[in-house]
């Protein structure tokens, strides 16, 4: 009796953890209640795994720089700071060199940010993603004659799909390009 018992409850509760764990996946933060009944406070028994973000991303972020003059009235074209990567079918797996897009998507999101709603954390992060942006491209310049200055300017355009033109989302200010 006591054995007939826990082969119907064990798999009843599994299956109603699996339930659980699914609804809790779907984008309508509604179904979160389902996870506030996790008691251990991380989602150990009800975890989050939406793999999935409510609202993709549908361009690609670029960061592009240009050397200037002192006097900043000449300037070179501008070059691409870090291309992205190709995909191969082995990334679908194992992409470690993905950390560095995903980083640049991070702090051109910081960047962009809805001025408007800025608190003082928001601002004290827009100002740390400034330096950090300004030093991951001093390190990654080559120097040139008659050009101690740098500027950057943040580009979002769709990748592959060349109809649509690119959105210049964001100049920064001429930076030296030795500190």
């Amino acid at each position: 009796m006591v054995r007939t018992a826990l082969s119907r409850s064990v798999p009843a509760v599994l299956a109603g953890w699996f339930v659980a764990t699914v609804l809790s996946q779907y984008p309508d933060r509604s179904y979160d209640k389902l996870r506030n009944m996790d008691r251990t406070g991380a989602g150990i028994l009800i975890p989050n795994w939406r793999f999935f973000a409510p609202t993709p991303a549908m361009d690609d972020q670029h960061f592009l720089y240009r050397l200037a003059s002192e006097d900043r009235t000449e300037h070179t074209e501008w070059r691409e700071v870090y291309p992205v990567t190709p995909r191969r079918l082995v990334h679908a797996v194992w992409f470690p060199g993905r950390r560095i897009e995903k980083a640049i998507f991070d702090v051109a999101s910081t960047l962009v940010h809805n001025t408007a709603a800025m608190t003082p954390l928001h601002k004290e992060a827009k100002e740390a993603a400034y330096r950090l942006v300004n030093d991951f491209v001093r390190r990654r310049i080559t120097p040139e004659p008659g050009y101690p200055l740098f500027q950057v300017m943040l580009v979002r355009y769709s990748g592959y799909d060349h109809s649509e033109d690119p959105k210049y989302d964001l100049v920064l200010d001429y930076e030296k390009v030795t500190p």
